[in-house]
């Protein structure tokens, strides 16, 4: 009991930067290291210094920085941070995800901040587990991920606003509601990737809880939690924040997650993977979430519909200048031949 007591004692005591080195050389340890004992057991450490780390109120706002191996995002508001990283068995080929999150507050404008550090438990073949996209989870059920920013924001977890009739006791009320979107990525196996499109929020009735899943993505009538998209090892698929437009050509840009649409292929199944859907992947169209701010659904506002075979737009192409590709094909040429090599 002492030397916990004095072990929790010193890292309160020990400045911030200390604790950044030590973190960044077991988070490259833990990522990089080839027998995946070993990596285990430094995993624990790391987790645990994070949750005592981070169980400071002046941590929240610390970068972190040099800490590579750790996915560190925040949204507008600073309402939460959510750190996330990943363990590899290279033998197996199997990722596992590890995550804390960080939820900020204070009674008023002149009270000292309050944090609440809460640890991400994965749930374990979550491919396997049925309805993922409709079940509402909490930290203690967690679909894995590694979290990344989303291109063109400057924030790595997107704030929406909504409201929509929520059970308070034996009646619906309506209420306002604020729930955030974190884009993530999971290697999972040999043969399966997936990426997720995850909502978070927060319940004031429950502040010891952390809900994953909140019913505002829309693809019909039913509302799903979060958006799964699986794919195969072999196949790249894009999911980001970007643009859509309604035609080719068109001027008017509506704001959307943009994502590859995944297809299913049988060909070769017996060939390639005992798997009975061997290809599954990208082909080549685009889907979208737009977020309807004002347009109501169902009763609710604030909602991401889907919608199918999108156009998507790309800002670069309006600054695409081909005298500078002929520049880097020259430039390329060049350096091959300085080493003895043809173009």
């Amino acid at each position: 009991m002492w030397r916990l007591l004095w072990g929790v004692l010193v890292v309160w005591a020990q400045p911030l930067p200390e604790i950044e080195k030590e973190l960044a050389h077991l988070g490259r340890f833990v990522l990089h290291h080839e027998e995946t004992a070993a990596k285990d057991s430094a995993n624990q450490v790391f987790l645990a210094r994070w949750r005592e780390v981070l169980a400071r109120p002046e941590a929240f706002s610390y970068p972190f920085d040099s800490v590579e191996t750790v996915s560190k995002l925040c949204p507008p508001d600073s309402a939460f941070r959510v750190f996330t990283w990943q363990v590899v068995d290279f033998s197996e080929g199997r990722h596992r995800y590890y995550g804390l999150l960080v939820r900020r507050w204070r009674e008023h404008k002149k009270a000292p901040w309050q944090v609440r550090v809460y640890e991400l438990k994965e749930i374990p073949d979550v491919l396997d587990e049925e309805d993922m996209e409709r079940r509402t989870l909490t930290q203690d059920e967690w679909v894995g991920a590694l979290y990344y920013h989303p291109r063109y924001s400057r924030y790595g977890a997107l704030r929406y606003e909504g409201e929509a009739k929520i059970p308070r006791g034996t009646r619906l009320v309506r209420e306002k509601f604020v729930y955030y979107v974190l884009l993530g990525w999971n290697g999972y196996d040999r043969k399966r990737n997936f990426k997720v499109v995850e909502t978070v929020f927060f319940d004031p009735k429950k502040p010891d809880r952390v809900f994953f899943g909140a019913p505002v993505i829309y693809a019909g009538a039913v509302p799903k939690m979060r958006l799964i998209l699986e794919y195969a090892e072999t196949t790249p698929l894009s999911l980001n924040l970007g643009w859509y437009v309604k035609k080719i050509g068109a001027k008017k840009r509506y704001p959307a997650i943009v994502f590859d649409h995944v297809s299913v292929s049988r060909r070769a199944s017996s060939r390639l993977y005992e798997d009975p859907r061997p290809f599954f992947g990208a082909d080549g169209t685009y889907d979208a979430l737009e977020f309807w701010k004002k347009r109501r659904f169902e009763g609710r506002r604030g909602i991401l519909v889907y919608r199918r075979n999108v156009i998507p737009y790309a800002p670069e192409i309006e600054h695409y200048d081909p005298r500078e590709i002929w520049k880097q094909s020259e430039e390329a040429a060049r350096r091959l031949q300085r080493y003895g090599l043809k173009p």
